[in-house]
């Protein structure tokens, strides 16, 4: 890109900007280490003290985003989910009751702390904590297996059952890390989860065929609402809901509370109001919320300071020169 001396708001800082894609961490990381390149996003938490070490800067933000564990609650039976025999058993993710021991047997801490070295938040809900239209009353639990052990029991599955959980490898910061994750706290209480990472566009494919029974996902966007509307809300072509509920995952209730949250007008009452439609569709676990990570740039010497954007977007115009 060339710099347009005449842009109304000010002359840019660089006369010309190079974007490279680099889809390889560690080829992210070398290339900033070398200085071939000034400034690399989606830097791996494991990464960040050697970078600083070698001299180049680090700033990070919380991602308005939330990485998630999602269910097919619409099919009779699943590729991949049996008994312990191997045997093909019915949909145990229609059980409002299993969805909650595995969330349950789910160890946030682990994911935020060890896979991504403290930069993220363990999530309860699709956005952080504190931001418009979050609900301050859902916050992170413990895991608590003996619970959900007999949850399960309940449930009629007290010897657990098999799995395949799938996800991206490479999409988000410590994807095929927290596969791995999640299944051992699961094997806590019975569940056999078989991790099946792929790089995006093959799961991706595989979702929309269908070939997965749960998953690990992601999404971000600008409000609550519209991760609301997009991710739990009932799938329906014609009202533009349910794009990303892979699930198929259906509330009544939930559908009108957060259609009636969204006919407010922007400020405090509206807020309220995706707040409870929120707590409500959440008490029900269609999805497991895991965390929200925090976006990681590292910068090189020619860059004073660099102003990240919540939704990860690579901005030169938010990149200033250091002074000489």
């Amino acid at each position: 890109l060339a710099r347009n001396d005449d842009y109304w708001g000010g002359k840019p800082a660089w006369s010309k900007v190079t974007f490279r894609v680099i889809e390889n961490p560690a080829a992210r990381v070398a290339a900033l280490s070398t200085g071939e390149v000034d400034v690399a996003d989606a830097i791996p938490a494991r990464d960040v003290a050697s970078l600083k070490e070698r001299g180049a800067r680090v700033a990070s933000v919380g991602a308005a985003r939330v990485n998630f564990v999602q269910f097919d609650v619409a099919r009779d039976t699943l590729p991949g989910v049996t008994d312990k025999s191997g045997e093909p058993i019915a949909n145990p993710f229609k059980n409002p009751l299993v969805r909650r021991a595995l969330t349950l047997a789910t160890d946030r801490g682990i994911l935020v702390d060890k896979i991504l070295a403290g930069y993220g938040t363990a999530a309860a809900q699709v956005f952080p904590n504190g931001l418009p239209g979050t609900s301050a009353n859902l916050l992170p639990e413990a895991p608590n297996y003996d619970e959900a052990k007999m949850l399960l029991a309940k449930a009629g599955f007290p010897d657990g059952f098999n799995l395949v959980l799938a996800g991206p490898a490479g999409r988000y910061p410590g994807d095929a890390e927290s596969l791995q994750a999640v299944a051992q706290s699961w094997a806590r209480i019975g569940v056999n989860a078989q991790p099946a990472a792929a790089p995006f566009s093959v799961f991706n494919t595989k979702r929309a065929a269908g070939d997965y029974g749960v998953w690990y996902g992601g999404t971000s966007g600008e409000a609550v609402d519209i991760i609301l509307h997009s991710l739990l809300a009932s799938p329906d072509p014609e009202r533009g809901t349910g794009a990303l509920n892979f699930g198929k995952y259906r509330n009544e209730a939930f559908d009108a509370m957060l259609a009636r949250a969204e006919s407010i007008a922007v400020g405090p009452e509206r807020n309220a109001a995706l707040a409870q439609a929120t707590e409500l569709v959440m008490a029900d676990q269609p999805i497991i919320p895991l965390y929200h990570f925090h976006h990681i740039v590292g910068y090189g010497s020619r860059i004073g300071s660099y102003l990240l954007h919540p939704r990860g977007w690579t901005t030169a115009m938010q990149t200033l020169p250091a002074m000489e």
